[in-house]
């Protein structure tokens, strides 16, 4: 218990910005932890998923396929979904239909993630602001007991750096995070371009057998 004391002691010598500094690393903490969990919870695609509609399909079962992307809630069923309800459509208008439902999605998948950019981008300019406010506090208590007490400036400056350094860890760690997210939002948008590509695939291959 005492470290955290401590911990939190060494924190806040870096000053007043230290508290929108901490604010701010809370709220993209919480948002990584939200977001890993829908990607690797929410949105998590079974693997026989796929296996699963397409076999319905082959047997001219779409009402069963329709009914398995009903009992899931993720991008690849919602997509499949509004493709098999327009599977007797002319094709145009079947792949309209994923198309706009996958876009859809687009937005849910990427929510929150560009409160992650923002403190990319604000992090070490609140860490700077620190330094520079602590500097200037430094150099007034250096004009106040003069040149007989070093530590007044030098500590003083040593102090308000840990402002920048925590800025910039912030920075750091909403960097490897919203780099992480977007590859995993490219990876769900390539996975649903990938499913309706096999849902038309499919149906092409069965007006060919029907012909």
């Amino acid at each position: 218990m005492n470290n955290i004391f401590d911990g939190l002691k060494f924190l806040f010598r870096g000053g007043f910005m230290m508290i929108p500094l901490l604010i701010s690393s809370l709220i993209a903490l919480t948002i990584i932890i939200e977001r890993w969990k829908a990607f690797h919870r929410q949105y998590v695609t079974p693997i026989d998923f796929m296996q699963n509609i397409l076999g319905k399909v082959r047997e001219g079962k779409i009402s069963e396929a329709i009914g398995i992307c009903n009992g899931k809630k993720i991008p690849v069923a919602a997509v499949m979904k509004a493709g098999l309800e327009h599977f007797c459509n002319p094709m145009a208008e079947m792949e309209i239909a994923m198309k706009n439902e996958g876009e859809s999605w687009v937005p849910q998948l990427e929510k929150r993630v560009h409160v992650l950019d923002t403190t990319i981008t604000i992090a070490p300019l609140m860490g700077l602001l620190g330094t520079i406010m602590g500097m200037m506090g430094s150099f007034k208590a250096l004009n106040q007991s003069g040149v007989d007490d070093p530590y007044a400036i030098t500590g003083g400056i040593a102090e308000a750096l840990i402002a920048t350094a925590t800025g910039l860890v912030i920075a750091l760690m909403c960097v490897i995070a919203n780099n992480y997210f977007n590859t995993l939002v490219k990876n769900c948008i390539y996975e649903m371009e990938s499913a309706a590509s096999r849902l038309l695939e499919e149906r092409m291959g069965s007006e060919r057998r029907e012909s």
